[in-house]
Order: C-alpha cells, then structure tokens, then sequence
C-alpha cells in the first residue's frame, strides 16, 4: 500500500520537478525494475501470480510503469506484469452498481 501511494505521489509531483530531478528519479526507477528482475526478488515476483491478494504491489508497479519512458526497463516491467493473471485482475476493479 505504502509502495501504491509513493508512486500516486511521485506522480503528481512529477511535473513542479526541475529536470535533472526527473532524470535521476527515472534512473531510480530504471535501479528498481532491475533489482526486481533480481534472483533475490522471485518470492515477490511470485506473488504477482496472487493480484487479489496483493492489489498493491500490482497496483504499485503499474504506477512506476505509467511513470517510465518507454524504453527496455519498460518493456521489462511490462512483460513481467503481463504474466498476471487477468482473471484475478478483474476482482481488483472496484464494484459497479
């Protein structure tokens, strides 16, 4: 949860920063979609195959995708969010009604 209002906020901020701090959080962000690519980080990897029983790492790295250039660590995270399963990404969507 912490991790999904972080990057709500680095994202509303983005556009009062002057731009040698967009270019180092950009290179922050490229550091952590490498880390995350990391062996150390399978057991969070794996919890991306269970979205509804943690929407806010889901959630969190969609922010930090919508947040990078489209560039190969964007196409990293992508694919990798891509393996979620669909079908429990839908019970991450609010109620209609």
């Amino acid at each position: 949860q912490t991790a999904c209002l972080l990057t709500t906020s680095i994202g509303s901020r983005i556009q009062s920063m002057h731009p040698e701090e967009v270019v180092s959080l950009l290179v922050q962000l490229d550091r952590l979609v490498q880390l995350l690519e990391a062996p150390l980080f399978v057991p969070l990897r794996l919890h991306l195959l269970e979205p509804a029983t943690h929407p806010y790492l889901v959630k969190a790295l969609y922010s930090v995708l919508m947040l990078l250039p489209q560039s190969e660590v964007f196409e990293t995270l992508r694919r990798r969010l891509k393996s979620v399963p669909t079908v429990s990404m839908l019970h991450l969507q609010p109620a209609t009604g």
